[in-house]
This record gives structure tokens, sequence and C-alpha cells, in this order.
């Protein structure tokens, strides 16, 4: 129980960055797997794989969520459980979120297989070569569903589990194994391969994450145990938030693109492809920091260390704060050097358009991390119902509000100024909830999600 007593016991700093470092590098991972699949589509399998691929990515971000809402969900209850010293729930809890992996990824697959073409259809799929490429696709990652889904999951569960660095190296593996495969078998097997390369990830993730367990690394096991609804209901409550953001992303995509076609057509969705492209390594950074701070506060909170509680939530504040900077700082001095990424110089009107959009839409970073970790700190001492709210509102509620007033005002700009927008409204809603919050932490009234 060393490493346990470090987290109750060791110096924060030191224990932050040890989780910060492999979280960052993870979620980053996660970008540039996307970022590959796209590259590879594209050159392998042209304008038409592109579509039918951008067509069949929310199923990858429904399975992320579901990982995410019985892994972190599970891997919050059990750390707080830990830190109170109920050894006896801990494992009933690990066991419950695996079962609720595979049960849910069977499901998704039972019916996705069973409903393929509808289901290809309803994601936008038209009738042709669009939507058999699409079904092609889909086929494979939904065989691949349980995988998918536990993998997310198993990844939180052994960072939590005193395996930060382990967890790393799963999610680099998969990623890289997946960018690797997609170039040995698109430009072999097409669609098959596509989707065939990018189901064997979760696969290689974990049989790397396994070795947590096969070495006895572990302080968490399988332990049968009765159906407890009060243990089950905890761990979606805590999840919830976290699945709420993810797979409300792609609705947001879809509605950026539906009102951007109307104002600047396919020029202004070129654009936006571009800087969604480049948000997605922002994004990742201050997910990776929000997930860095999750297990230690849960641990410290659930042995009622709340000034340790504190001092983690302000690195993770400062830390976010400044990386936001940053990246603010990047958007506005260097937004053509960014767009030469992905488009040539000679694209003159894009690349202009481009670059506006970069420099509005990166003011957003300057309370992006800072709302993230605000979020993830909420999870982290059981406030679901407040860190869901939040959730909803800036992953929805701001950002379709934002995308119907302000073009009206502003045009094209401003959509780019709808994330600014909505992060503004979450960070004045966070401030205010996370100063209640603490409030009650302090004074040891009952909370607020209670």
């Amino acid at each position: 129980m060393k490493k346990q007593l470090d987290i109750l016991d060791g110096k924060i700093s030191t224990i932050f960055l040890n989780y910060l470092i492999p979280s960052v590098a993870g979620m980053l991972g996660v970008s540039l797997y996307i970022l590959g699949d796209t590259m590879f589509v594209g050159r392998g399998l042209g304008t038409q794989g592109l579509a039918a691929l951008n067509i069949s990515i929310p199923i990858i971000n429904i399975f992320n969520g579901l990982g995410l809402l019985f892994g972190i969900g599970g891997a919050t209850a059990l750390s707080i459980a830990r830190g109170e010293g109920r050894e006896e729930e801990v494992n009933i809890i690990f066991t419950k979120s695996v079962l609720f992996c595979i049960s849910t990824g069977l499901l998704i697959a039972f019916l996705g297989l069973g409903y393929l073409k509808e289901l290809s259809l309803f994601l936008g799929a038209e009738e042709g070569i669009i939507l058999d490429m699409s079904m092609e696709y889909l086929r494979t990652l939904l065989f691949a569903s349980p995988f998918f889904v536990l993998n997310s999951a198993m990844v939180i569960f052994v960072r939590s589990d005193h395996g930060p660095k382990l967890s790393m190296i799963a999610m680099l593996a998969g990623t890289i194994s997946n960018i690797i495969l997609d170039y040995v078998f698109i430009f072999k097997w097409g669609m098959f391969g596509a989707g065939f390369a990018t189901a064997l990830s979760p696969v290689i993730s974990l049989a790397i994450i396994s070795i947590h367990f096969i070495k006895k690394r572990n302080t968490i096991k399988l332990e049968l145990a009765k159906i407890e609804l009060s243990i089950i209901k905890r761990i979606l409550s805590n999840g919830t938030a976290s699945f709420i953001m993810e797979t409300m992303g792609g609705i947001i995509i879809f509605a950026f693109n539906h009102r951007i076609l109307g104002i600047r057509g396919n020029m202004g969705v070129s654009a936006y492809s571009i800087i969604a492209n480049l948000s997605l390594f922002c994004v990742a950074i201050f997910n990776g920091i929000g997930q860095a701070i999750q297990p230690i506060v849960s641990v410290n909170y659930g042995a009622r260390k709340y000034e340790r509680v504190y001092e983690v939530v302000r690195l993770g504040i400062y830390t976010s704060l400044i990386t936001g900077v940053c990246f603010f700082c990047i958007g506005q001095f260097f937004p053509k050097q960014l767009s030469a990424i992905f488009i040539q110089g000679t694209e003159k009107e894009l690349v202009d358009v481009t670059i506006i959009g970069i420099r509005l839409y990166f003011i957003s970073f300057l309370l992006m991390g800072l709302n993230t970790v605000i979020t993830a700190y909420l999870q982290a001492i059981e406030y679901a119902k407040i860190s869901t709210y939040i959730s909803i509102g800036r992953g929805c509620l701001f950002v379709l509000v934002g995308l119907m007033v302000l073009p009206s005002f502003f045009n094209l700009n401003g959509v780019w100024l709808t994330l600014p927008f909505a992060e503004g409204i979450t960070f004045i809603l966070s401030i205010v909830l996370f100063k209640e919050c603490n409030n009650i932490v302090k004074y040891s009234i009952k909370p607020l999600a209670q």
C-alpha cells in the first residue's frame, strides 16, 4: 500500500507531475490517432473514403463516451471509497464497471450489425459508393465494440490504480499501431483495411494494459458480488458529464458544418475542418490535465484531506491557465504557419478565411482549460449533477445558442466566436458553482449532488 500512502501523504506537486505527463501524452495519442486515420484514408481512398470515414466517426465517439462513463464513473467512486478506508467496496465497483463495459459493447454490436444499413443512412451516408464504404467500415468497428468500450475504461482504471505510465504506453501503442496498420492495410484492402486497423488498436492497447494484472501490480481485481443499485447509480452519475462531453462533440461538429455551409459554403467548412483538427491537440492537453487530478483528488477527498485536494486543484488550474495563454498567443501570432500544415499558400482565399478563424476560435483556449479542470474536480468529488449541468451547457446548449445568435450579427466571424462565447458563459457558471461547492466541503455540509 506504499503507493497509496504516497497519494495521501506524498508531495502533491510531485504526484501531480507523475500523473500529468502520462495523462497528457496519452490524450495527445488519441488526437494523433484521428489525424492519422484522416490522412491515410484521404491519400489511399480519396474524397469518397474521407466522406465515409467522417460519416462513421461518431460511432467512435459513442465507444469512447461509454468507456468514459464507466471508467471515470467507476474510478471516481473507487478512489473515494479507498480514501475513506472502505476497501470492501473497491473490487465490487471495479467489477460492476467492467461488466457494464462488456455488456454495453455487446449490445451495441448486436444492434449495430443488425441494423447496419439503417445506421449508416442515419449517420448521413447516401445511397451508392459512400453508403457501401460506410457500411464496410462500420461493420468492422462494430465487431470490436466491446474492446473499444472496455479499453477506454481500463486505461482510466489502471491510471487510478497507480499505473499512469502503463496507461500512457497502452494508449500510445494503440495509436501508433493504428497509424502503421492504416498504411499497410488501406492500400491493400481499402475501407475494410481502414476499419480493421482501427479495430485492432484497442485490442493491442488492452494487451498492454493486462500487464498491470499479469505482473500483479494491481490493487483492484474482479470479484463476484450481488447487484447493488446504489453502486450502479453512483458509477453512472459520476461518469455522465464525461459521457456527455464526448458524445456531444459529434453533434456540435454537425451543427457547425450546417451553419457554416449556409454562410460561406464548402470554403468555410474546409476552414473549420482545419481549425477543428488544430484544436484537437489543445483539447487533448486540457483533458489530460483534468484526468491527471482525478485520482489524486478522489483519494484525498475520501480521506477528508481537503487541503491536499485544494492544492492539486490549484496546480491543475494554474497549469491549464498557463497552457491556455500559450495556445492563445500561438493562434494570434502564428495563424498562417498553422494553416500551412494543412493547405498550400496558393489557396489564398482559404488561407485568409482560416487565419481569421484561428485568431477568433483560439480565444476560447484562455478559459477552456480552467473549465475542464473545474468539471474534472466536481466529478472527482462526486458532485455528479453539477458537473453534468456544466457539461450539458458547455458541450451543447451554450454552443447552439451562440451558433443561432452570433452569426446574425457577425456573419462567419460569429461562428468562430461561438466557442469563446460558450467557454465564457461556462466560466462564469463554473466559478460560481466551484466556490459554492468548496464552501460546502469546507464546512462538511451535505453535498449539493445529494
